[in-house]
């Protein structure tokens, strides 16, 4: 329905606005929002800013969307290059090395916990009648790092603002439970510090919530669960790249299933990956020094930017849409990938 009265002309005026002036109020409007969600998430760590700045995203398009002009202020473009930046940046706080160093062990028990994630979520997700991008979605966010998983495939695969937004819900909403419920089950099952350590570092998606988790249960399984979740998030790379060149096959609608090879490579490898993948570079060879943290925490920021105008662009009717279905996907993607972290472990006897 058309605006009418003072909302039409508000609406109006706002369009008639230069571009550029247009995309610094959307900017501002999600960085303002993102400042509140950072300092709301700091006193409650275990919803977290993310989740927050989606939400009020969302109840401000909802309930404010002709107010604040909101259709008129390239909130999209704003979510778009944010998503993008941030992970960028994100990938100047990563050191190859010392996760290699450190990490290394942990390789083969994360390789097959993503792998039965990523088919959990696909083939179940399809059986379930779930859209191929929210599969996707879910299954990156849930086998790798949560938010920062999603806004790095997001664009890859083009997925909506209101996919995006559910996706991380769903991801957040499962951290809240591991949090309370793995320390609880590991001493129940008596899991050694380091045993715990890798199960929360492989089965755990957000890494506050694995930082929280695995400190809870002891100082050494938090050491090793960081450990195990950094080098988890190295796999953004390979798993963002192998999406890109599925997409022929993911995509229903796709028209380049006769695409060469080199084709494909070169459509999967979008250029913030290779920037992010820059970044870690400079980082490992100590060309940012000291301000390695400053660089994580501004690229964690870009990322609550984008989540807010992701929040923007989301409106009721698309999550009732949805409905309940990724909801039980996520639980069943992330209950495979915690039973099998167990299974393995207690075969190899590493618990």
């Amino acid at each position: 329905m058309a605006p009418s009265g003072d909302n039409a002309v508000n609406a109006r005026s706002s369009a008639a606005l230069p571009a550029n002036a247009r995309l610094a109020l959307g900017l501002g409007l999600c960085v303002s929002i993102a400042a509140v969600a950072l300092a709301v998430g700091s006193k409650v760590p275990l919803i977290g800013a993310p989740l927050i700045a989606i939400a009020i995203g969302v109840m401000l398009t909802n309930g404010l969307r002709e107010p604040l002009r909101i259709p008129t202020l390239r909130i999209g473009e704003v979510s778009k290059y944010a998503l993008r930046g941030g992970i960028i940046v994100l990938g100047g706080s990563l050191n190859i090395g010392d996760i290699a160093r450190t990490g290394w062990d942990s390789m083969p028990l994360l390789l097959v916990t993503i792998a039965v994630g990523l088919v959990c979520a696909l083939g179940v997700g399809r059986l379930l009648g779930i859209d191929w991008r929210m599969r996707c979605l879910i299954g990156m966010g849930t086998t790798i790092c949560g938010a920062s998983a999603i806004a790095a495939l997001a664009p890859v695969i083009r997925a909506k603002a209101e996919e995006i937004a559910y996706a991380v819900t769903v991801i957040f909403f499962f951290n809240m439970v591991a949090v309370f419920l793995f320390p609880v089950l590991g001493h129940l099952m008596g899991l050694s510090d380091a045993g715990f350590g890798l199960w929360a570092g492989t089965a755990v998606n957000d890494t506050s919530a694995v930082v929280a988790a695995g400190f809870a249960y002891s100082q050494p399984a938090g050491t090793a669960a960081t450990i195990v979740k950094l080098t988890r998030t190295t796999l953004i790379i390979p798993l963002v790249i192998g999406f890109g060149l599925s997409m022929p096959w993911l995509d229903p609608d796709s028209t380049d299933k006769g695409a060469s090879l080199g084709r494909r490579v070169y459509d999967a490898i979008p250029m913030f990956i290779v920037l992010f993948l820059a970044a870690a570079v400079l980082n490992t060879m100590g060309a940012f020094g000291s301000y390695a943290p400053l660089i994580q925490n501004i690229g964690r920021w870009v990322l609550v930017v984008a989540l807010a105008a992701v929040g923007l662009q989301g409106h009721w009717r698309a999550f009732v849409g949805a409905g309940a279905k990724p909801l039980l996907l996520g639980f069943l993607t992330w209950f495979a990938v915690a039973g099998a972290s167990l299974a393995i472990q207690s075969w190899t006897q590493a618990l």
